[in-house]
């Protein structure tokens, strides 16, 4: 099935975003994964993953990982809800096309799914050598990979622009 017609096309996508910030914000807030080896304990959140990273040496490697996994998304989930919320109202605005443009653009930029893949990879390695245990924050992460990548496949390019034509009163 290359398409499909809802009565409401972007409930769907507005759905997902919402959620997926919500989810998003949990992963923020608890731990995301804590190591035991040798007695010693080291937990972390998701976004002092990041921090650690910078703190010993991989500066390049930290600034990509809060590009591409955290600031990426969020402006992506930030743009769909907008245009959702614009699109579900029947409403045009003149800065609605901006918006749309870059989160099409972003897609290519976005590795929220290949941050999860790499995660579970590594963590089965860890494994290994320490005691891991998985935190809320990592499950949030999961969720939210799946809820983004729902959400954006709900919007489909083809009808978001061409019902911001609709709107705005343009033929082409």
């Amino acid at each position: 099935m290359l398409s499909a017609c809802f009565e409401d096309p972007y409930a769907r996508a507005w759905s997902f975003s919402v959620a997926a910030l919500v989810v998003l914000a949990i992963a923020f807030s608890f731990p995301f994964l804590s190591i035991s080896a040798a007695g010693v304990t080291n937990s972390m959140t998701l976004v002092q993953t990041v921090l650690y990273l910078a703190q010993y040496g991989a500066d390049a490697i930290a600034f990509l990982v809060s590009l591409f996994v955290i600031l990426v998304p969020l402006v992506m989930l930030t743009f769909m809800v907008v245009l959702a919320t614009a699109l579900r109202a029947d409403r045009f605005h003149p800065w609605l096309r901006a918006p749309t443009r870059w989160l099409f653009h972003l897609n290519a930029w976005s590795m929220v799914e290949v941050f999860a893949i790499g995660v579970i990879v590594r963590l089965v390695k860890l494994a290994a050598m320490a005691k891991v245990t998985l935190g809320p924050s990592f499950w949030a992460y999961l969720a939210f990979t799946v809820l983004f990548l729902v959400a954006f496949s709900a919007m489909d390019r083809l009808s978001v622009w061409r019902d911001i034509e609709r709107l705005s009163g343009e033929r082409r």
